[in-house]
């Protein structure tokens, strides 16, 4: 009588484990891909923002390291300092040289530009482009305000003038911009002026001065808190000269 083959194969103990190994493996790698891919958006986040500062500090600087000293008439017509700090709509406002023209242009107009600068309501029409951006990076609910560049077409405005609006910042929580003025006693003929002190000012023009002291803005400072980065400060030397 022969006997019967041994049936060879896979116990129910040895199947439960195999089961459990797999899903195990399987979870560890879908947390894995999945740390991959927050880690890749946060970096392509961060980078946003970086790309977003660095174009915040070139159009800045371009426009303060043009400044220039000459006056402007506003759309009621009345004579406007050519560097105004807290003095009106906006925190800043200033001519700006360097306004270049298109080489093919018919019409050139003149390279002088005023512009201002200013924190608006992120949830604001102006703060659209910013809005857009900050959902794509994942940001659904911003809190903060955006820093919007504003410029006029002409200098001497008139009463249907209206700024152009540039978002150069998505969000900020708070700026601060300060003048540092060196004051100058009037010197008499053949006499260099006297430097009588320095001070920082949070307003330009001035309202008080001495008539036997002359004011130069020297450099400028801005101060800025972002949110993802903190506070961030910079300064500017300014060219100041005579009044064009």
């Amino acid at each position: 009588m022969r006997a019967s083959p041994v049936m060879k194969g896979f116990t129910l103990l040895e199947v439960l484990i195999a089961v459990s190994i797999t899903a195990m493996i399987g979870v560890a790698s879908t947390q894995l891909l999945s740390n991959v891919i927050d880690s890749k958006q946060a970096s392509e986040v961060r980078s946003e923002q970086l790309v977003s500062l660095q174009r915040f500090n070139m159009v800045v600087s371009r426009d303060i390291e043009q400044l220039i000293n000459r006056s402007i008439r506003d759309e009621y017509g009345d004579k406007q300092a050519s560097l105004l700090l807290d003095s009106g709509d906006f925190p800043i406002e200033f001519t700006r040289a360097g306004w270049r023209n298109s080489p093919v242009s018919r019409d050139p107009r003149a390279e002088l530009q005023r512009v201002a600068y200013r924190l608006e309501p992120i949830d604001s029409d102006v703060c659209e482009p910013a809005l857009q951006r900050l959902q794509s990076w994942g940001v659904t609910e911003p809190q903060y305000d955006c820093l919007v560049r504003y410029f006029w077409s002409v200098l001497d405005r008139a009463s249907d003038s209206v700024p152009q609006p540039q978002v150069v910042l998505e969000q900020a929580e708070r700026l601060e911009i300060d003048l540092l003025v060196q004051r100058e006693r009037k010197a008499s003929d053949n006499q260099q002026a006297e430097v009588s002190g320095r001070d920082w000012y949070t307003a330009w023009p001035a309202l008080q001065s001495s008539g036997s002291e002359e004011e130069r803005p020297l450099a400028i400072r801005w101060r800025l808190t972002l949110p993802a980065l903190g506070d961030i400060e910079r300064q500017w030397l300014l060219a100041w000269g005579p009044e064009s």
